[in-house]
């Protein structure tokens, strides 16, 4: 396979990068890096200098991951595609449209075939829950899910990465006030992640609720969700609410949930699953208020499954149909 990558230099580019190096099933033929910066990166065992987009960069191109925002991807997606390149694009920009694939490779590889143009891949916490909430649908069928994903700070770049560090240092050395008129993430919780809408959910709200339900292909689900920007370096967690149709015993919900996450007790934590590529849950226990109703905690690398990670599986899919 011919694989490029757009955005390479940035968090998720690397981490995609490094991934390459480990997951040696995947075969490249040429590996083509583009970037804004043009500094070379080093992968597979060389220095690779990265490149400007042109329409002739994507010439004899396979495969195209695009995590560069949703400006580069709504420009340059369309003629990757024109060069007969298959896009897996990162961002926002393609997620919800409705002649557009949007793939967790555990919920619905089947969807993808030779005609595959331009894949989306998740919100990153849409892919933590969906891995989640596929077990349930599956074997109890869901009613309803609220989520509160708290999210850690390299979801919003690696700018704003560097400058949580130094602000933490900052504020420990007393070199700046703690308590200060500006929107800060050292050592605050910020309770809205992107612009909010006229009904008062933000952004980050919609894509979970409006994604989840694509990919788990149940338009009439009713989920909800509320997320806060936390101070934790990498991987998003999550607490989640959800009613199921049948009723369930825990151990009935665990043996579910293990076909597709792990499952550990009492719980897993952020940290714990930085760096790892799977879905960890814990803290499964009923709601007392309601019949059919039960809590669970969600925690995975943000960067891994929930962009990279993702990706790549995405991208293996692929290989397999085009190598058939």
């Amino acid at each position: 396979m011919n694989l490029g990558i757009v955005g390479a230099t940035g968090l998720v580019g690397k981490t995609f990068l490094s991934l390459l190096e480990k997951e040696k099933t995947f075969p490249i033929n040429e590996l083509r890096l583009f970037s804004r910066s043009l500094s070379p990166c080093f992968v597979l065992g060389r220095n690779l200098s990265t490149q400007s987009l042109s329409p002739l960069a994507f010439e004899g191109l396979d495969i195209c991951f695009f995590s560069a925002g949703e400006e580069v991807s709504r420009k340059w997606a369309p003629v990757a595609v024109e060069k007969g390149v298959i896009v897996i694009d990162n961002s926002s920009a393609f997620r919800l449209d409705s002649d557009k694939l949007l793939i967790v490779p555990e919920v619905n590889a089947h969807l993808l075939s030779r005609k595959a143009q331009i894949i989306s891949n998740p919100n990153c916490s849409t892919i933590q829950l969906v891995v989640a909430l596929q077990a349930l649908e599956k074997s109890f069928g869901l009613q309803s899910v609220q989520v509160i994903s708290l999210q850690s700070i390299s979801g919003a770049g690696r700018q704003a990465l560097e400058s949580l560090k130094q602000e933490s240092l900052d504020i420990l050395q007393e070199k700046t006030s703690y308590k200060t008129e500006k929107i800060s993430h050292a050592f605050n919780c910020i309770p809205s992640i992107g612009s909010l809408t006229k009904g008062s959910f933000c952004k980050e709200e919609m894509k979970i609720m409006s994604e989840s339900k694509k990919i788990l292909n149940r338009p009439d689900l009713k989920i909800s969700a509320f997320t806060v920007r936390v101070p934790c370096l990498n991987s998003h967690s999550e607490v989640v609410r959800f009613s199921v149709k049948k009723t369930a015993s825990l151990q009935e919900l665990e043996d579910s949930l293990m076909k597709y996450v792990r499952v550990l007790s009492p719980y897993p934590h952020a940290r714990q699953a930085d760096q790892e590529k799977e879905v960890f849950v814990g803290r499964i226990h009923k709601d007392p208020c309601e019949k059919n109703s039960w809590w669970m905690w969600i925690v995975s690398d943000n960067l891994l499954k929930g962009a990279s990670w993702n990706g790549l599986q995405i991208a293996q899919e692929l290989a397999k149909i085009i190598n058939k």
